[in-house]
């Protein structure tokens, strides 16, 4: 890495590590319901939350001409409305705060003269990715806000999966700076690309399953595992007809695809682990591989 650069790449590690922690929170907001709580997008006033009794009651009349709040929550009285309101506020709260952390940051580099060339181009994509994926997040509430009592599954795929590229984006703009991507080259690993590009395929088809089963409820609809109450795929799964219906738009078929896709992820990292049999592999490498294999199989158990 060159000196000079080191900065830089703290900053984008903790770029990488504010994103992760935005996902989580993002997460958390989705299990408690909270994310229609708030119905506009106000970028600057809305960073300050409610400071009255007068500007909760009428936030709280803002969230009762939702669908969500007639159909589901009609008896939440205020109370009940400022415990999910804190997290959609933290979340969107998390989003400015992140916005600054990437933007001064930027500025100050680019003035000493840090930023050029392919670096520059990289950060400027990193900065217009962020915004992109704070437009996309009000793009998914805003199909709530009505005639549903929940944000469209396909949108929620959509701001996870933009959330997830932007992080590997700035952690592959990070890992370019510590390794410089000029001088460190390995043509034994050349074999591997094609894995690679099906692994990376793979794990955003089962991401955007992860999201279509929180985004429809399906999470928790067959509760054995790995069987779905004891069958492969239960009569339910095709009940609706057409192929794309029933494994999209259906509970039932989106579960089954996200379950047993998973057997596929982890097979298919382990392939790929199998061919760096006979590699040579630096310690840095070595560990990099155990780490990914132990990040799946937590993940596969966490699910």
């Amino acid at each position: 890495m060159q000196e000079q650069l080191r900065p830089v790449y703290r900053w984008l590690i903790l770029g990488c590590v504010l994103i992760a922690l935005m996902v989580i929170i993002g997460g958390i907001t989705r299990l408690t319901e909270s994310g229609l709580s708030i119905t506009e997008w106000n970028v600057v006033k809305g960073t300050l939350p409610p400071l009255s009794e007068e500007a909760w009651v009428s936030e709280f009349e803002k969230y009762q001409q939702t669908t969500e709040f007639k159909e589901i929550n009609a008896g939440m009285d205020l109370s009940g409305f400022k415990q999910i309101y804190f997290w959609e506020y933290f979340h969107r709260l998390w989003g400015r705060m992140m916005g600054i952390a990437f933007i001064i940051p930027f500025f100050y580099f680019w003035r000493k003269g840090l930023l050029k060339g392919w670096l520059m181009k990289r950060c400027l994509v990193i900065l217009l990715g962020g915004a992109l994926v704070g437009s996309l997040g009000w793009f998914m509430v805003m199909s709530g806000l009505k005639d549903r009592t929940d944000v469209s599954h396909y949108r929620l795929a959509i701001h996870l999966c933009a959330a997830f590229s932007l992080f590997i984006y700035v952690l592959w703009t990070a890992l370019s700076i510590k390794f410089d991507r000029r001088k460190n080259t390995n043509s034994s690993f050349d074999r591997l690309k094609t894995v690679g590009v099906w692994l990376f395929v793979v794990v955003f088809v089962q991401i955007i399953y992860g999201a279509f089963t929180a985004g429809l409820n399906a999470g928790t609809i067959y509760n054995t595992w790995p069987l779905m109450n004891g069958e492969f795929m239960p009569d339910n799964v095709t009940a609706l007809g057409g192929f794309l219906t029933n494994f999209t738009d259906h509970k039932d078929g989106v579960q089954f695809v996200h379950r047993w896709f998973a057997f596929i992820v982890v097979g298919l990292v382990f392939y790929a682990w199998w061919e760096t049999r006979g590699m040579k592999m630096s310690p840095s490498q070595q560990s990099a591989s155990w780490l990914i294999i132990a990040a799946v199989l937590l993940q596969f158990a966490l699910g």
